[in-house]
């Protein structure tokens, strides 16, 4: 019984039947079409050795290129212990320049200074007291001497540190005028009423100038210079000591009281100069 379909499609069926039966006597007629066993094992071999090739193709390629990521991992190493090298390197020429800088700067200010002194370095001192002895690294090998006074320039200006408390051979001690100890001789810069300032008495960590007349209220403008007196003969006249902060006059008192900021940063000091006043 022919199927529906073959009725419906009698054409296309037939030469489709026809097509494949003229395929199959042609190659059926072809000589070459006789199966040899030494043509099918080369033919095997063939394929087994080109598989063989392409695995052993492959894995030496792979070694090859774990030796090459050894050597990329070996050499970017090498270029990240450069490149640390160089910016420590950067970082010392900064410091150097940093510091060649601040000394010419200093040598810039001693020519304010008088014709006899000592440069030193701070070397030590406490950083959580502000009332604390200063160590510089100069003693009486140097010239140092007991009672000498001892400034330092910061912010452009000259400023005074403190005196010589005591001396060593190499080094010596330096009393801050921070210190409740230390008593300076002062003057207002501008409207020149004297006053003594004194360290350690203020919560502010400021120095007080007292003994200011207190007529000098209206005269005395906030952030005037305070500066040395001369007076006593301890500290040279004209020293910068601080800059007028805050005021207050008591109605039982017959003096000011001044809160003096001074002008040097005990916490950034570096280096100092110690005055030989040739006594």
């Amino acid at each position: 019984m022919v199927p529906p379909f073959a009725r419906k499609h009698k054409t296309g069926v037939t030469f489709t039947i026809l097509l494949i039966a003229c395929v199959l006597a042609i190659l059926l007629s072809n000589r070459n079409l006789v199966v040899k066993p030494k043509q099918v094992g080369q033919s095997f071999m063939s394929v087994f050795q080109l598989t063989v090739h392409s695995a052993s193709s492959w894995l030496v390629n792979t070694w090859n290129s774990i030796g090459e990521l050894q050597k990329l991992t070996q050499e970017l190493e090498q270029a990240r212990s450069r490149l640390a090298e160089y910016e420590r390197v950067s970082r010392d020429l900064g410091d150097l320049r940093r510091e060649n800088e601040a000394l010419r700067e200093q040598l810039g200010f001693t020519r304010t200074l008088p014709e006899r002194y000592v440069a030193g370095e701070v070397i030590a001192r406490d950083p959580g007291s502000q009332f604390s002895t200063i160590m510089v690294n100069r003693g009486r090998r140097h010239g140092v001497r007991t009672g000498m006074p001892v400034v330092a320039f910061q912010g452009g200006l000259q400023g005074l540190v403190g005196k010589v408390e005591m001396v060593s051979l190499l080094s010596s001690a330096v009393q801050p005028i921070s210190n409740p100890n230390s008593h300076v001789a002062a003057r207002l810069q501008s409207s020149r009423y004297d006053g003594l300032v004194t360290g350690g008495h203020l919560a502010s960590g400021n120095l007080a100038m007292t003994y200011v007349r207190k007529l000098a209220l209206s005269d005395i403008q906030y952030g005037e210079l305070v500066v040395t007196s001369g007076l006593g003969r301890l500290y040279p006249e004209g020293i910068h000591i601080g800059r007028v902060r805050e005021m207050s006059a008591r109605a039982y008192e017959a003096s000011l009281e001044l809160e003096v900021q001074p002008i040097v940063d005990f916490s950034r000091l570096e280096y100092v100069f110690i005055l030989d006043m040739g006594e």
